[in-house]
């Protein structure tokens, strides 16, 4: 009876807290130096660190030129895509050495972006690790590792520690330490550069960006993401974070990189060029931050189901940004945007290719641009009913009807399609053209544009040419 009423009291004491798989504590000391050390909870002798990748401008792996292990009889070994920390024992205690690495990489993000003032934004995803039998069983893996089969999962929590700085992460300002994990798609910040608040964005502009460019965030930057709320209704993220960082003259030319994370926005600009205004290079930032923040709607609030239903959101995410460009500049060039989505969508998807199988083919952007038309399709259709909608319009009933789920998915847009167009054909022949391909895709928007009012014309060499009016806001 005593066991018994001793099980019975335990059932009812409250659970204590799993501790992570893994815990990391990034640290910056006194002297400005990051150490992260490692404390494992799982026996393995191998561990596979989660993002890897290539530095763009070296074509060369970035963590051995970032990280030095401290901890002897650890090894950093590379094995096909990936970084690996090795040792012949299960490891307990790993200390690492950090020199931040802000160099762009080859289709990943930026480890860290670095501030002309001395801050920094570290990329949280670069701290996680998996567990392996053995470190050569790396050289097998995908080079996105999430998508890897068999991989056993591990948890990393992560611990930032910066006494006496403050750090930004997830729209919130921590008082040096802040917890979070790896696993979480996204930056934290820490520095001095002044916080720019508005109802629509929290920035960190680096305060040595050429004024001009600075200048031209601070004021677009806020009214963009107003209108996209206008438009669209509410984000599911909140108060989006910009992060802009100044890379410095040293690099010839204009160049920028970045991206968009859950509820950031994250860019990196260098380049002797662009020390002064730049009208080329000033269209080029506000159409990356026009399209990159459509995704905070499509791809945050909602988003799409499969992998190969990347179109939904990519191209969708393009013509929401040419619309609410030219709304914002009359100047912009539309017709231009949407004649290279027009090439690029035709020559990207050959005879019998599907949309929906083009980044096995190597070729995602026709995810941008093909999706761009068959949205400017669909945008035609709504406009023959009411001339004033378009493509914000499509997509405001979409998230409204599929917000509690968060999933648009190609039977959820293409019943939207249809119920626009009115025609099941139509939609029929979209689906095909998505799923299977058709035998000729020039032939195909042709007879898309003509079923939806969307103008064209063409040349004298058969190639399909945009109307003023199909580029019209």
């Amino acid at each position: 009876m005593l066991r018994l009423l001793l099980a019975l009291a335990l059932l009812l004491l409250p659970l204590a807290a799993t501790a992570a798989d893994v815990e990391v504590t990034v640290e910056r000391g006194a002297d400005g130096r990051w150490t992260a050390d490692y404390a494992f909870h799982r026996q393995a002798r191998a561990w596979v660190f989660t993002r890897s990748g290539i530095d763009e401008f070296a074509r060369q792996p970035w963590r051995p030129k970032s990280v030095k292990v401290l901890t002897e009889g650890v090894r950093l070994e590379r094995h096909g895509p990936h970084d690996v920390l090795v040792a012949e024992r299960p490891l307990r205690t790993v200390r690492l050495a950090l020199t931040p690495f802000g160099a762009p990489l080859v289709a990943n993000y930026v480890p860290a972006l670095t501030f002309s003032d001395g801050g920094l934004a570290l990329y949280i995803k670069q701290f996680g690790l998996r567990p392996l039998a053995r470190a050569e069983a790396a050289a097998a893996l995908p080079a996105e590792i999430d998508w890897a089969e068999g991989l056993a999962a591990a948890d990393t929590h992560v611990t930032l520690r910066t006494p006496g700085a403050k750090i930004l992460l997830q729209g919130q300002v921590r008082e040096g330490v802040a917890e979070i994990d790896a696993g979480a798609d996204t930056y934290a910040y820490v520095g001095a550069a002044p916080l720019v608040q508005t109802p629509a964005v929290a920035a960190v502009i680096d305060p040595g960006l050429p004024p001009w460019i600075a200048e031209q965030l601070n004021a677009q930057l806020p009214v963009l993401l107003a209108r996209y709320a206008e438009r669209l209704g509410p984000s599911a993220i909140g108060r989006p974070t910009v992060f802009a960082a100044w890379a410095g003259a040293a690099h010839e030319g204009g160049s920028m990189n970045g991206g968009v994370l859950s509820g950031l926005v994250v860019m990196t600009l260098r380049g002797d060029a662009i020390t002064e205004p730049h009208a080329g290079f000033g269209e080029m930032v506000r159409w990356f931050f026009a399209h990159e923040a459509a995704h905070f709607w499509l791809g945050q609030t909602v988003r799409y189901g499969e992998p190969g239903e990347a179109w939904i959101t990519e191209g969708g995410a393009d013509l929401l940004a040419i619309r609410t460009v030219k709304a914002m500049r009359p100047d912009d060039d539309t017709a231009g945007r949407l004649q290279k989505s027009l090439d690029g969508c035709v020559k990207l998807t050959g005879p019998g290719e599907a949309l929906s199988g083009a980044s096995g083919r190597g070729e995602h952007q026709a995810h941008y641009d093909c999706g761009a038309l068959l949205l400017l399709a669909a945008e035609g259709a709504l406009r023959r009913r009411d001339p004033r909608a378009d493509a914000l319009d499509f997509w405001r009933g979409l998230i409204e009807a599929h917000r509690a789920s968060g999933v648009v998915d190609e039977a959820a847009w293409l019943a939207a399609f249809q119920a626009a167009s009115g025609d099941a054909a139509l939609t029929a022949e979209v689906r095909r053209f998505v799923d299977a391909g058709v035998d000729d895709p020039a032939a195909f928007l042709a007879h898309l544009f003509d079923r939806t009012g969307v103008a064209y014309v063409r040349d004298e060499a058969g190639r399909l040419k945009f109307a003023a009016r199909a580029s019209a806001q």
